[in-house]
């Protein structure tokens, strides 16, 4: 009778063992949430990364050259952690751009000179202020403590690079007289 009360006993405590085998694998379980912010973040990413490249050879400020330097070292390093982030989550990105940023790609990419420079740096202003929104409201609704920590590494940077861009468009405003 002692065997079998000792035999149930170790029985039972292999169960709970095997039960919580899986707990620890709970981080890697990604909420529907989760997964829609990282495929809409690395859409984001993209288009900056591909903005950054058209800044190189479309602008003519050196302020909105320079700017595209720093936002395209960000979206890259943005990129390369939120893949990390994805293939620990199984998470697949996407690789391409949505209809909205191609059609904004596309009209970027058609200007040149002080042209290109003025809807660059507008559409930075616009884009900037709905990553951060974006950033603010995810960092409140997910349960991830990965996906938090990635967002909280890019807002303090990516507001930061807002107010430079806003600083670039006043300025490239009163040089106008706009």
């Amino acid at each position: 009778m002692k065997k079998l009360k000792w035999n149930l006993l170790l029985l039972a405590g292999m169960f709970v063992a095997v039960s919580c085998k899986d707990d620890d694998n709970d981080d890697m379980m990604v909420s529907e949430v989760d997964r829609e912010f990282a495929m809409a973040a690395a859409e984001t990413n993209l288009m900056g990364v591909r903005t950054g490249q058209l800044v190189a050879t479309n602008a003519e400020s050196q302020d909105v050259k320079d700017y595209g330097v720093s936002m395209s070292e960000y979206y890259n390093m943005a990129t390369t952690d939120l893949g990390t982030l994805a293939q620990q989550s199984a998470i697949t990105l996407p690789t391409t751009l949505g209809t909205m940023n191609q059609e904004a790609y596309t009209q970027l990419s058609g200007l040149q000179g002080a042209r290109f420079d003025s809807a660059y740096i507008d559409w930075a202003v616009r884009s900037n202020q709905q990553s951060i929104a974006t950033l603010k409201s995810h960092r409140d609704s997910t349960t991830s403590a990965a996906f938090r920590s990635w967002v909280d590494a890019r807002i303090n940077t990516l507001e930061e690079n807002h107010e430079t861009a806003m600083s670039i468009q006043e300025s490239m405003m009163v040089n106008t007289g706009n």
